[in-house]
């Protein structure tokens, strides 16, 4: 493998001692890495960051004074390219998606063999993403499990629906406007208003477009 003449500037964060000491000696083995600093606090994590500017962060989202995940928001804000890898042994699946969200390149087991670690870090600085096989598993099963709770929470919402209410869904749906359903309904258009405010709060919606998008999507009435 042919080694880019200038090193990939790392910074390690890990509240754990021993495992940053024995991580820095194994990537500073490698012709093409160099590790700057290392830290096992998230409040100094970001001045850090800031100071040496490296090219690819490894945290761990456990560290003293606040989280990795946390001081990454902070991070975040800076203007530079950094490709941060978390370093993980127990993390649920919100919390990676929340690191993703924040700018997370790569999502590694802490035990898992040095040179998949090294591959990571190589790979993230082309600009691709890593995620480890069995980590990509768990986030698939949480995802499954989190899609799981939105159709049931539509399916309670949309069993809560009144009759009244059903039908001004389904009239905005077929692009009716209110003074017609108001028409329709026997209702006045105040009343109309009233009961899509309501619907809106109840499907977490904002105008009439998303929720006839949402309730088609959804099949938040019977028959759909």
């Amino acid at each position: 493998m042919e080694m880019n003449s200038t090193p990939i500037r790392l910074i390690i964060a890990d509240r754990q001692d021993m495992f940053r000491e024995g991580l820095k000696r194994l990537l500073n083995m490698q012709p093409d890495f160099l590790v700057e600093t290392d830290s096992n606090d998230g409040d100094q994590l970001p001045s850090l960051v800031n100071q040496f500017k490296p090219d690819v962060l490894l945290f761990n989202h456990r560290l003293r004074k606040r989280s990795g995940i946390e001081a990454l928001r902070e991070i975040s804000a800076l203007k530079f390219s950094l490709r941060p890898v978390l370093l993980t042994e127990d993390i649920d699946g919100n919390d990676i998606i929340e690191a993703l969200m924040w700018g997370t390149r790569g999502v590694v087991r802490k035990e898992c063999d040095t040179s998949i670690l090294f591959k990571s870090i190589r790979s993230v600085m082309t600009g691709d993403y890593w995620i480890g096989h069995s980590i990509m598993a768990d986030l698939i099963q949480y995802l499954h499990s989190l899609l799981s709770l939105v159709e049931q929470k539509t399916r309670q919402q949309s069993e809560n629906l009144t009759r009244q209410q059903a039908k001004i869904i389904e009239a905005i749906i077929s692009g009716s406007s209110n003074k017609d359903i108001a028409d329709d309904l026997s209702l006045s258009e105040r009343t109309v208003k009233y009961h899509l405010t309501r619907i809106y709060t109840k499907f977490g919606v904002s105008n009439r477009m998303e929720l006839a998008r949402y309730s088609i999507q959804n099949k938040v009435l019977p028959g759909m």
